[in-house]
């Protein structure tokens, strides 16, 4: 590696050294930005995520409510979900 100098005995880079800082520099830049567009997705994965969860949890309590209430006012069943025909379990 050789050191360039001018008049006044400054030491600058190279013209390669400098190319190569600059573009070190600039794809540092590039992956910081696309790391902060990777959180921003996972952020809203995540948020997704629990939404979905929440919906389940809410999903599964209409089950089981409306098998509850099934249940009681026809005694333990079978039931097909396409047709809605009752079938009574002895």
């Amino acid at each position: 590696m050789s050191i360039v100098t001018n008049k006044e005995d400054k030491k600058f880079l190279t013209k390669e050294e400098l190319e190569t800082l600059k573009e070190i520099q600039n794809q540092t830049q590039s992956l910081i930005l696309e790391l902060g567009e990777i959180e921003m997705v996972k952020l809203q994965t995540e948020k997704k995520h629990e939404i979905a969860k929440d919906f389940l949890e809410e999903l599964s309590n209409r089950e089981q409510q409306l098998t509850s209430s099934i249940y009681k006012k026809y005694g333990k069943s079978h039931v097909n979900p396409e047709t809605g025909e009752i079938t009574i379990i002895d």
